[in-house]
């Protein structure tokens, strides 16, 4: 009969350990969080409108570019978002590949649409803050030429997730290609400033 005395318990860090993986589950998740999303929507859309009209009504012009330099204020929070949303997916890529908590893939999967979302929305305001100010709508500038490409990998990835939705890999394909497509994220941060190009020479984040 085994001595039950020589049993040891199990550490802090252990302990801490399974009661992450119990929180993470699926199940557990859903049921703890659910209840926040109403919330913290309402409480999101009240910033962003006190954002949106303090920027666009409130803010005074700029003393060169006048009234069009209020799109940066759409632009710029689009862009800086998109690209941490992407640092989410790789994130999140790498949790589901090693310790296969499907809540990751799940998370990984809500997140992409809106990442992918914002990521044109800064492109399509770039676009139109160049036309005044750069007097051209698109030129490949290293910055937009990597945004883009953000874009494709946002566009990737949910095609990966649709079509691995009813399979057994499900999540596997569309977390590696976000793990990889991270080596993007710091050539839109540094490509002012390894590269001659129109954005002026300071990191998006």
């Amino acid at each position: 009969m085994p001595n039950l005395n020589n049993v040891s318990s199990p550490s802090l860090w252990q302990r801490i350990w399974q009661g992450f993986l119990t929180t993470v589950g699926t199940k557990q998740f859903f049921r703890i969080f659910s209840p926040w999303v109403k919330w913290l929507a309402i409480l999101a859309s009240i910033c962003l409108l006190i954002g949106s009209i303090w920027g666009l009504a409130f803010a005074p012009p700029d003393y060169l570019q006048g009234n069009s330099y209020r799109i940066i204020f759409i632009h710029v929070p689009a862009a800086s978002i998109a690209i941490s949303i992407y640092f989410a997916l790789a994130v999140l890529g790498v949790i589901f590949l090693v310790w296969k908590i499907k809540t990751a893939s799940l998370v990984a999967q809500a997140l992409a649409p809106l990442g992918f979302l914002l990521c044109v929305i800064s492109l399509i305001t770039g676009s139109i803050w160049a036309k005044p100010t750069w007097g051209t709508y698109w030129v490949w500038d290293a910055r937009l030429t990597s945004m883009l490409i953000l874009a494709f990998l946002y566009a990737g990835v949910m095609a990966l997730f649709a079509a691995f939705e009813h399979t057994a890999n499900r999540g596997k394909a569309a977390a590696i290609l976000s793990i990889v497509g991270a080596v993007n994220l710091p050539i839109i941060k540094y490509s002012v400033q390894w590269w001659n190009t129109l954005h002026q020479a300071r990191p998006l984040l």
